[in-house]
């Protein structure tokens, strides 16, 4: 790096200090849509860590102690970095504050360095100031708490400064880099892994045809084949269709030449988060997947009308049916107006045909391209493009792409400067312009701030939850047929006291808790007959009911699923844990491979591969 670039780096982090700060008090934001669900997760993520499990599939606290295998459908990289910052002493609320205000300082540096190296210092500058103050950014956390979403899109610059990278000049490292924020976007938050996949497979094509026209158009040019009276002879004919097949040829090969690098990232990335794709994937099945993409989840219900996206209204409610939302959708007025600028500027220079300091517009056109684009798929003129993409369901809410929209939007903004000579025109107009951008979104920093209370940090949080929460909010796995109001350890939780985790439902006896942990559960049982014991715990593939190592055939009991297991007369010590299955042994063993292949990379780079630079038109 640069000099100017170390300072510019420091400058952004200072004038980021306006987005952050107000995590910087005591407080919390308990008010906001999914804050306690911000917690509950670190809680229940860093019971199964204490309990030895290096990646937890189970949250044991979830539907009053039943248990959800929450982290085998939710990616839980986000969450895994908050309880390592707890488990090393940090509160559970301070850590998640602290993830959230890395991740603010982390997404602005990797806009800056993504749209540096398609415009220059100042066009970073610029879109890093415009993408860490979007207005998404502040309704994700002050509003929504949406934590793995925030996390994600601090990775969504670097993913694509990654693959434009590769592009250019492929290396060993560069694919390692690339497959690194591939795997690591998948692994953080589904939804915008889904969302992000199809814009960055298109702007990768875009690139790529983009060298590969350069490296082969100036063996395209079509030979003269007329003779002296200007009628094409047969001999001529047949050496054009010659060239122009040879020409076709060779402008495959450098297609296939420029593609392979960005595939092969690709496919990294996905071996890398196989540990979590593919149970996701697979096991979804398991669960009752309908609680969390219809009724008040259905998208059908989530599209963003014109209007609001220009509505200065800022809501701490929640999103609603039509344009009666107590919940805001803007754009942003800097980022459009900026925008705007960007793109009167270009076309500007484009019919004057004098572009001195600016060489790459077909980029900045792109992403203003994809803007529009979005909005439209955010709008309810979508409704049958959402109706026939399956994984739809999945991303929930529409405007989740105002996520997509707000980094378009900042490498357009970041474009305006690309023209901007500092050192013939001086830095102090970039820096006020920076410094607007940023007050021009303080207004939206401000959270709800709430108390912390006790047991905001303890499983009890999770219990809480369940209590308040709506018909369609307590989990439930495929073989429940019954959704829980309440559970024998219910009291256990208000009253603090040692869980009872399993009981006898027939027969006569007893049952000692000897372990409670995050994955695991251990009883002693003292039956006067032959007894069955059911364990208070939703019944999912994966668990292992044993007895001195010797497995036990055990069944999920109706209405709620629970594992059951029969045992004669006598004292027995049955042991309950989290084991694998075939699609969680294969992902991780991908993810494994994929790890080794990736230090592989580092450790043994390969010289790199000369292409065209994309920053000429």
């Amino acid at each position: 790096m640069s000099s100017r670039s170390v300072v510019n780096v420091w400058l952004i982090v200072a004038l980021s200090i306006f987005a952050w700060f107000p995590l910087l008090t005591p407080a919390y934001f308990f008010r906001a849509h999914d804050a306690q669900h911000s917690i509950f997760y670190v809680v229940e993520f860093a019971q199964a860590l204490q309990d030895g499990y290096l990646w937890p599939r189970w949250s044991p606290d979830f539907a009053f102690g039943y248990g959800y295998p929450l982290f085998n459908i939710y990616p839980p990289l986000a969450i895994y970095a908050a309880s390592m910052l707890y488990l090393l002493g940090l509160k559970i609320t301070t850590a998640v504050k602290t993830i959230y205000v890395l991740a603010m300082i982390i997404a602005g540096l990797g806009m800056y360095g993504f749209v540096r190296r398609l415009f220059g210092d100042n066009a970073g500058l610029l879109a890093a100031l415009v993408y860490i103050y979007a207005p998404f950014h502040f309704v994700d956390i002050f509003i929504r708490s949406a934590f793995a979403e925030f996390v994600a899109l601090a990775i969504i610059p670097f993913l694509f400064w990654a693959f434009t990278e590769l592009i250019v000049v492929p290396t060993g490292v560069k694919i390692a880099l690339a497959g690194l924020a591939y795997g690591g976007l998948a692994l953080t938050h589904h939804s915008s892994f889904f969302t992000f996949t199809p814009f960055l497979m298109i702007y990768i094509l875009y690139l790529v045809l983009h060298v590969t026209h350069r490296a082969v158009r100036n063996d395209n040019s079509a030979p003269n084949t007329t003779g002296s009276a200007g009628r094409i002879s047969a001999s001529a004919g047949f050496l054009a269709i010659g060239k122009l097949l040879l020409s076709r040829t060779s402008y495959l090969k450098q297609f296939v030449r420029h593609a392979l690098p960005p595939f092969a990232a690709g496919l990294l990335g996905a071996a890398l988060s196989a540990i979590y794709l593919i149970p996701a994937l697979t096991e979804t099945k398991y669960i009752k997947i309908e609680q969390w993409t219809s009724g008040s989840y259905s998208y059908l219900d989530h599209f963003v009308y014109f209007s609001q996206l220009f509505s200065p209204m800022w809501g701490y409610g929640y999103a609603g049916i039509g344009t009666f939302d107590d919940f805001s959708y803007q754009l942003g007025i800097l980022p459009v107006i900026l925008t705007c600028f960007a793109l009167v500027t270009i076309v500007g220079q484009r019919l004057s045909h004098s572009r001195p300091h600016f060489s790459n517009h077909g980029t900045a056109i792109f992403f203003f391209v994809s803007t529009i684009v979005i909005i439209l798929l955010m709008s309810p003129l979508a409704v049958w493009v959402w109706q026939v993409i399956p994984l739809a369901t999945l991303v929930q809410f529409p405007w989740r792409l105002l996520g997509v929209t707000a980094f378009t939007m900042a490498v357009v903004s970041g474009s305006l400067l690309a023209q901007y000579d500092s050192d013939s025109q001086g830095q102090a107009p970039v820096y006020l312009l920076l410094l607007v951008v940023a007050l021009g979104s303080f207004p939206y920093t401000l959270p709800q701030y709430t108390e912390i209370p006790d047991w905001a940090e303890t499983p009890l949080s999770v219990i809480n939850w369940d209590r308040k929460s709506i018909a369609d909010r307590v989990g439930m796995v495929a073989v429940t047929d019954e959704q829980p109001q309440t559970s024998p350890m219910e009291a256990q939780y208000l009253n603090n006291e040692p869980l009872q985790v399993a009981g006898i439902i027939a027969g006569t006896g007893q049952v000692e808790t000897l372990h409670h942990g995050g994955s695991s559960d251990k009883v002693r049982v003292m039956a006067e007959s032959p007894a069955t014991v059911q364990f208070y715990t939703y019944d999912f593939p994966g668990w292992q009911v044993s007895q001195h190592g010797q497995p036990l055939e055990h069944r999920p009991e109706p209405p709620y699923g629970l594992i059951t297991v029969d045992v004669p007369a006598g004292t027995h010590e049955l042991y309950l844990q989290m084991g694998t299955t075939l699609p969680r042994s294969i992902g991780t063993g991908i993810s494994t491979l994929a790890c080794l292949l990736i230090v592989i990379l580092f450790l043994f780079p390969r010289k790199s591969l000369q292409v065209p630079d994309i920053n000429r038109d």
